[in-house]
């Protein structure tokens, strides 16, 4: 089990580059995967979204990538000799010189020095290339590590409530014999006031098939043993390595499905503060699952 809610960074260096990247989540219903770089980056961020897909199924994840360049690296030069020919002519044509060949470079530069441009030597795609992957990878293992940890914590949390559930739902096992005697004997003493009000009277064997019907209405053996079978479902899944949150969410619908027809059912007040009991703690388990992966 894994939380979706993490951080992690990895470094990597080439030939003076230097490639940091940050990686944080948080939840979410599905993945939803933002990456901010910059320029010269933007090649390589389909090899960044792959790697965390690979890796990452849900969650909200920003990864920031900055890269930082110490290299020596040979320079290009850039002339725009159409602007310094204008500006030279611009100067004869003030009459600071009279011949535009005769203008000298640094009268040039008083003016404007856009005319001449140097750039680093560009780096190399595969260096690039190569110092993002170990940088995410870095990044994604320690955002892995922090995710397990915490879903780690996660999960004891989650099995301590479930062995709640299972104390609740045997306590209402317990108890349901007596309280579907205890709603028959209600039903028959009240149909027979009834009668009696009347003045009418039914054979025994039918009025006892009808006590029998209506007492079996309150029956909730079929719904103890479905949501004991989710129980057991919930602590397999609990276990899987792979991403369960969604898996979960269903079980949770199912089991509380089956906690609102006992509680339709069930005509015995402890029953029915056994309930509430599950429906607190099945809310509590449902808010820690948003936080699983």
């Amino acid at each position: 089990m894994k939380s979706m809610t993490g951080f992690g960074s990895g470094t990597a260096t080439k030939d003076g580059i230097t490639c940091t990247v940050e990686i944080k989540s948080v939840n979410a219903r599905f993945l939803d995967l933002f990456i901010r770089s910059p320029k010269q980056i933007n090649p390589f961020e389909s090899i960044i979204r792959g790697l965390v897909q690979d890796r990452i199924t849900r969650g909200k994840v920003e990864v920031s990538v900055s890269i930082q360049d110490a290299g020596e690296r040979p320079k290009t030069f850039t002339i725009n000799s159409v602007l310094r020919k204008q500006i030279q002519e611009l100067l004869v044509q003030e009459e600071f010189y009279d011949d535009p060949k005769k203008v000298p470079l640094q009268a040039v530069n008083s003016i404007s020095n856009e005319w001449i441009q140097q750039q680093d030597t560009p780096i190399a795609e595969d260096v690039l290339s190569e110092i993002v992957k170990e940088s995410t990878s870095q990044a994604l293992d320690a955002l892995v590590v922090m995710r397990t940890v915490e879903g780690k914590h996660i999960e004891q949390d989650l099995l301590s409530r479930i062995s709640t559930l299972e104390h609740i739902i045997n306590r209402i096992d317990e108890n349901k014999s007596g309280a579907v005697e205890a709603y028959r004997e209600h039903i028959t003493g009240k149909i027979q006031e009834y009668l009696v009000s009347l003045d009418a009277s039914i054979s025994e064997d039918r009025f006892l098939q009808e006590i029998a019907l209506l007492a079996d209405k309150t029956d909730i053996t079929e719904e103890i043993v479905r949501f004991t079978s989710h129980v057991v479902q919930l602590k397999n899944t609990l276990v899987d390595e792979n991403s369960i949150g969604r898996k979960v969410d269903f079980i949770l619908q199912e089991m509380n499905r089956e906690v609102n027809t006992i509680g339709s059912k069930a005509m015995d007040s402890s029953i029915t503060e056994f309930v509430v009991q599950l429906k607190c703690e099945l809310e509590k388990i449902r808010e820690q699952v948003q936080n699983v992966e």
